[in-house]
């Protein structure tokens, strides 16, 4: 947690104070981003949406190791069991872990509710754990400068602290 004046200089603390949902535009900043976070302890699980990768239901079971926390096969796309799911999170023994979506745009564009309605079950369960002391974030990668998302958790889903602005962005 954030108990000493040096823990405020950590790579995660800009994001975890805005919330566990976070946008990202470059892949440079997103990459620097995941390196720092790697630095202090955090486990990634990277999801990658495009036609060429394993679906989104496939990736995410083996994010959440769902066979080994519920003893079935993968999860079938039922959004209450996701959040059930998120609920368990594996975390590893640093407790420190984030989910990295690439291509995010290509989710939202095609089932814009359900995109939303993953990122707010993720921003809800990243709260709920940091009553234990762990730490969730989700970097949510988008080829799209214009894409905004709704809030999630009763929480704006802002741009990473390095693309705030819109020149930033390539706008």
């Amino acid at each position: 947690m954030f108990l000493t004046d040096a823990d405020y200089d950590r790579a995660d603390w800009p994001l975890l104070q805005n919330g566990a949902v976070h946008l990202f535009w470059s892949q440079e900043v997103l990459a620097q981003t995941r390196s720092q976070l790697a630095e202090i302890g955090y486990e990634q699980s990277e999801i990658v949406f495009g036609s060429k990768v394993p679906g989104f239901q496939t990736q995410i079971s083996k994010a959440l190791k769902w066979e080994e926390q519920f003893g079935y096969g993968g999860w079938t796309g039922n959004l209450n069991a996701l959040e059930d799911g998120m609920r368990y999170f594996p975390f590893g023994p640093s407790g420190r872990s984030c989910l990295v979506f690439l291509n995010f745009h290509q989710f939202a564009s095609k089932s814009p509710q359900t995109a939303h309605q993953v990122l707010d079950i993720i921003e809800c369960a990243a709260r709920d754990h940091l009553l234990s002391g762990k730490l969730l974030l989700a970097l949510v990668q988008t080829n799209d400068n214009h894409y905004e998302c709704a809030p999630v958790g009763s929480r704006q889903v802002g741009l990473n602290p390095r693309e705030w602005t819109n020149i930033n962005r390539g706008l």
